[in-house]
């Protein structure tokens, strides 16, 4: 009788201690979830990468990551290369327990990214790009057992809207220019691997945001000064400065030759 006395007890600790640990994985997945954002964030780009808060609800699969924030590599003034403020998530709650686990959509809404060259003219983007590139494998990362050890991640659509983009240049003073970030969208990822681990979807989704920066800024003339340390890209502004006053005063010598060539003809010389 004590013997079945003892096991009943043992059951029923058991049963306890499960419960509390399930209520402690249910109350504690929004910290969690940010730890693997910043975790891997900051593995993949070899900086800084941190977020305000994680508010996910489990019935209805809706959640939402506030401040997202990618820090600038070394040698880069400003101290965030993005900011993601509002990015809303749709999650498969059926998907939860199982291996995908399938995100319907991710959005993310009016982005900010301040692309910089700095006075050795490099760029932040280009630093970042490298980084991915070389924590990643080019996107060829590890398996997702041998990496996380976790679920891999199936993201249906993924979607960046309303971007803004604020460009400086040392050279120039580091006066902001500003231009807009077109609609990004990518579909499926993950789904060719059967599942993707934090890092590849990190690279992925930063490699297409990266991507449609460079061409962005391109519009604004500034990537003539990559490449340029500060005193090469002064001589260079220098250059055309001086290309421009000698165009004006041939310009003004024209004229000036014109103007005497009326006199004489109305003078009859």
């Amino acid at each position: 009788m004590k013997a079945s006395r003892g096991i009943g007890m043992g059951v029923v600790v058991l049963v306890v201690i499960i419960a509390a640990a399930l209520f402690y994985l249910w109350s504690s997945l929004d910290a969690l979830v940010a730890h693997v954002i910043e975790k891997y964030g900051s593995q993949t780009t070899q900086t800084s990468v941190r977020v305000l808060s994680v508010d996910i609800d489990l019935q209805s699969g809706a959640g939402s990551v506030n401040e997202l924030k990618v820090g600038n590599p070394k040698g880069f003034s400003s101290p965030n290369a993005f900011t993601l403020g509002g990015i809303t998530v749709k999650i498969d709650i059926e998907s939860i327990t199982k291996d995908p686990i399938i995100i319907n959509e991710i959005t993310v809404q009016s982005p900010y990214v301040v692309y910089e060259i700095n006075k050795s003219g490099q760029s932040n983007i280009d630093a970042l790009k490298k980084a991915i590139a070389q924590t990643t494998g080019s996107g060829k990362s590890a398996p997702k057992s041998e990496e996380s050890g976790g679920p891999g991640v199936v993201i249906r659509k993924f979607v960046i809207d309303n971007g803004e983009i604020e460009a400086r240049v040392a050279a120039l003073g580091g006066e902001p220019l500003s231009a807009k970030l077109p609609r990004i969208q990518l579909n499926n990822i993950g789904q060719k691997e059967g599942g993707a681990t934090p890092a590849q979807i990190t690279g992925q989704v930063l490699n297409a945001l990266i991507n449609r920066v460079g061409p962005s800024v391109a519009t604004l003339g500034v990537d003539k000064y990559l490449g340029k340390t500060l005193d090469e890209a002064k001589a260079m502004g220098s250059k055309v400065g001086q290309q421009v006053d000698d165009k004006v005063a041939e310009t003004l010598d024209d004229a000036a030759s014109k103007g005497k060539d009326s006199l004489k003809k109305l003078f009859g010389n």
